[in-house]
């Protein structure tokens, strides 16, 4: 059956809603988004898109303006690759399985060895969390389990303020595989880096995945982002709106994305942007931070991505890529 027109306007208006918040433009797609909700106040897709509004419309005040990055000397002070992990009962996000995070700890890092042999390998963690062996240097925290996303940006943040200035720092996920060796990503004028996907207007920038060049500048940047944090998390309007906590879960990709700003970043017209000062890169998922999806990839392309995430349910394939990389298929 052909869609009726009242269908088919609705579909026009969530396009058009879609275009706006991809720019960052809450203001113009909330009352497109308000007459969706009228017409079908039930429909997830939705309910979703209110959820969007709601996490675009976020304003945080910052000094902001584009710079272009150009080339610099590699920094020679060394390259931390950083890791955040804490063992919970259940997966935080409610639609992930159980996963042994032990062993895909252990390829993690063993990836990084392996792709990055002069980097130094460390792990941010609690108190009880069991670890593979070969790190070489592990950090026990109290760790609020309740609250993971939170954590993870604060003990980064820690991390950056107590790191020795000289060096740069991959913060990354433990179900990343490096894949190049990183260090020539620090080969540009930047102070952090963050990656950039499509698809989720709400949460632009994936937190499983932060550059951090030499300098104090990037940890300037995390302890404000955690005030940036706070202030969404504790936003009475929001707390009702999202299905749980956002300390818990998603929350501190709203952060980065209000930081950055949601519009400054929708409509830039460069890859980069100061924050208060803080050089801002952008770096395409599609390069330093890939998914693996179903499916074959061309040995020829995964051999130009820096890291290879392996989100969610797909961590058994992280075992096959190790057993490749071993080999010397990859």
């Amino acid at each position: 059956m052909n869609p009726t027109p009242q269908v088919e306007r609705l579909r026009a208006l969530q396009q058009q809603a879609l275009g706006h918040l991809a720019r960052g433009r809450a203001d113009l797609a909330r009352p497109l988004v308000a007459e969706l909700q009228r017409a079908a106040p039930a429909d997830p897709a939705v309910r979703q898109m209110v959820l969007y509004v709601e996490a675009i419309g976020v304003q945080w005040a910052a000094e902001r303006e584009p710079y272009t990055p150009r080339p610099a000397e590699a920094p020679h002070g060394g390259l931390d690759v950083v890791s955040f992990h804490v063992d919970l009962p259940r997966a935080p996000s409610g639609i992930h399985g159980q996963i042994d995070y032990t062993t895909v700890l252990a390829q993690s890092f063993e990836s990084a060895r392996l792709r990055a042999p002069n980097a130094r390998t460390m792990l941010l963690t609690d108190e009880a969390t069991r670890v593979p062996d070969g790190i070489d240097e592990v950090v026990r925290e109290p760790i609020d389990r309740n609250r993971l996303m939170y954590e993870r940006m604060r003990a980064q943040s820690r991390y950056l303020e107590r790191r020795d200035r000289a060096r740069a720092a991959v913060l990354m996920d433990s179900d990343v595989v490096v894949n190049l060796d990183p260090a020539a990503i620090f080969a540009e004028d930047f102070d952090v880096g963050l990656t950039w996907r499509t698809g989720l207007p709400d949460a632009p920038f994936n937190g499983g995945m932060i550059f951090v060049a030499p300098g104090e500048a990037g940890a300037r940047f995390f302890a404000e982002a955690i005030r940036c944090y706070d202030a969404i998390a504790d936003d009475a309007a929001r707390k009702g709106l999202f299905p749980q906590d956002l300390r818990a879960w998603w929350g501190d990709q709203f952060a980065l994305a209000a930081m950055v700003g949601y519009r400054e970043f929708g409509e830039r017209a460069t890859e980069g942007i100061r924050v208060n000062g803080v050089r801002v890169r952008f770096f395409p998922c599609e390069t330093h931070n890939f998914t693996m999806e179903g499916g074959n990839h061309a040995i020829a392309t995964l051999k130009q991505k820096y890291f290879i995430h392996f989100k969610g349910n797909r961590k058994a394939m992280q075992a096959q890529y190790l057993d490749a990389m071993r080999s010397g298929r990859l």
